[in-house]
């Protein structure tokens, strides 16, 4: 059954990406992208899901880390060779080549995956049972307030990069820079939440993400001389702090309800959606108005979400558990 789900949302996915390629009309183009992101979203959470399944509890955080480090590396040199694409191409070559990368990766589950113990069917009213306890209430809308931070500007990295007097030649390099730091920040926010707790981890990746977005914010109003090496520097940053949020959240929400770890894991996969959406639609009325405003409006979100994890923090230490 889980195979057949990875399968399925893969083969579609690549089926909607093959329709976004062929679209003749805007409407279409929208819906099919709308499609595309539904089998995405269906995929992401049941793959989390499977690799704790195979896993087993001693080394659960581990495979869910591995499966994050996939959508880092996947944005590392997915973005920049998207853009490659296009710009050598057209964005339709970009789409089919995701159409054709999305069939290819269902060929391999199929065959590679191995059996997954058979679950127990949960309901829609058990998924959301997990909303009663306080703790993971009080965890999840960091969840949200982090992506939305983030996502603010991302959605329109390239008017941004195009805004702050990037060359067209450099801009698959800043793409590359922004992804090789997702990479990074993934790789040691889980080797960091191992060590030291998840809280200090989040704690210095919204600290960086207020940082480095507003140095990016002052890049475009002060539009000072020779800043190329520092704005890949930023970018860098800016994709370290966005992908490094979520193995130490999900780390503090399956230590808050270990007996529903997976139930948890889906509702923070959703509230990951609910912020990108928040955030893309806060950068698509902001973005009219210049680089720094989205720029700045995700560094004020980021000190939000800094402010929040301290509040919750404190208030989760000194409640019971539960």
């Amino acid at each position: 059954m889980r195979r057949r789900l990875l399968v399925c949302s893969l083969v579609l996915l690549g089926i909607a990406n093959f329709a976004s390629a062929l679209s003749w009309s805007l409407g279409m183009l929208v819906v099919t992208r709308v499609a595309a992101a539904a089998c995405a979203a269906a995929y992401t959470p049941n793959a989390g899901a499977v690799a704790a399944a195979l896993a087993g509890p001693q080394t659960r955080a581990r495979a869910l880390a591995v499966v994050i480090g996939g959508l880092t590396l996947a944005t590392a040199l997915g973005v920049p060779i998207g853009h490659a694409v296009s710009a050598a191409l057209s964005w339709r070559a970009s789409l089919a080549l995701v159409g054709v990368l999305s069939l290819v990766a269902a060929t391999g589950v199929f065959f590679l995956m191995p059996s997954v113990p058979g679950g127990t069917k949960v309901t829609l009213l058990q998924r959301l049972a997990a909303l009663r306890r306080p703790r993971v209430l009080l965890i999840l809308p960091l969840t949200v307030l982090g992506m939305a931070a983030c996502y603010t500007p991302y959605a329109f990295t390239s008017d941004l990069l195009d805004a702050l007097r990037v060359p067209d030649s450099a801009l698959t390099f800043m793409l590359f820079a922004y992804g090789a730091g997702a990479f990074i920040g993934n790789y040691l926010s889980g080797r960091g939440t191992d060590g030291v707790g998840p809280v200090p981890i989040l704690a210095g990746t919204y600290g960086l993400m207020t940082a480095s977005l507003g140095i990016l914010a002052w890049f475009g109003i002060a539009q000072p001389p020779e800043t190329s090496l520092l704005l890949a520097f930023m970018m860098a940053c800016w994709g370290a702090s966005s992908w490094a949020q979520s193995p130490a959240q999900q780390h503090r929400l399956i230590a808050s309800a270990p007996e529903e770890s997976s139930l948890v894991v889906a509702l923070n996969s959703s509230c990951i959606y609910l912020g990108m959406s928040i955030g893309t639609a806060i950068g698509g009325q902001l973005i009219g108005h210049g680089a720094s405003v989205p720029l700045t409006c995700g560094a004020a979100l980021a000190a939000l979400a800094f402010v929040y994890l301290l509040f919750t923090n404190a208030r989760l230490r000194a409640s019971p558990q539960g």
